[in-house]
């Protein structure tokens, strides 16, 4: 319990900024129309999707996926594919698709690895005192349904290897680089100016090892 109020005390910083997120009221079946023509092809029409690249959304934290996605459309956010998906779509385009997407089921659940489950789920729930690592529940929940409030988004059964590959960008400070601005609230990882963001500081203190086996394992957990 010490180490979860530990971990959660790292999230308190970000809340005013995350919980500041205002979603615009959404038209769920506006949303829908253009997750047929733009979204599915990667996302899956109700938000699951097969490409393990590319992220589930089905019952997706709102906050979070209209956070997402004002932030590629204002390059805050780097990837080329989504940040030209999204440059035709207006604000309330954005709020509808990420409606639509947060109203579907949930996605369903990985498998994992067996052999790493004990020792991630250590990691994930107590993270290492030793190491600096905060426990990822601290901010995602025990059970990785994210923290709607604060729009920290729902993790559990995500591909793994989505997670890996989103854990190594902000490692790298990939998932908002070259990112300078006075307006820190609009940056992708929360952060003071001249300071690393949360998942920036968190991940900058796992090893390659620890991605993996903890992608394996968020991707399993229900």
């Amino acid at each position: 319990m010490k180490k979860l109020i530990a971990a959660a005390s790292l999230c308190v910083a970000s809340f005013s900024v995350q919980a500041a997120i205002t979603v615009p009221k959404y038209d769920v079946n506006a949303g829908k129309q253009i997750a047929e023509t733009v979204c599915a092809a990667c996302h899956g029409l109700t938000g699951e999707s097969i490409v393990p690249a590319q992220p589930n959304l089905g019952g997706q934290n709102v906050k979070y996926l209209y956070k997402q996605l004002v932030n590629f459309k204002a390059g805050y956010r780097k990837n080329g594919i989504m940040q030209s998906q999204v440059a035709n779509l207006s604000q309330q385009d954005l709020a509808n698709v990420a409606g639509y997407y947060a109203s579907q089921q949930p996605w369903g659940v990985g498998y994992g690895n067996p052999a790493t489950s004990q020792e991630a789920s250590k990691l994930f729930l107590g993270g290492d005192k030793k190491r600096g690592v905060i426990a990822c529940a601290g901010c995602h929940g025990p059970d990785a349904k994210g923290n709607i409030f604060a729009a920290f988004p729902r993790l559990g059964g995500q591909h793994s290897e989505y997670i890996s590959t989103q854990l190594k960008l902000f490692r790298a400070a990939g998932r908002d680089d070259d990112i300078s601005s006075d307006d820190q609230k609009r940056v992708n990882d929360a952060a003071k100016e001249g300071e690393k963001g949360m998942m920036q500081t968190v991940a900058s203190r796992l090893s390659d090892r620890d991605i993996r086996i903890l992608s394996e394992y968020i991707s399993a957990v229900h």
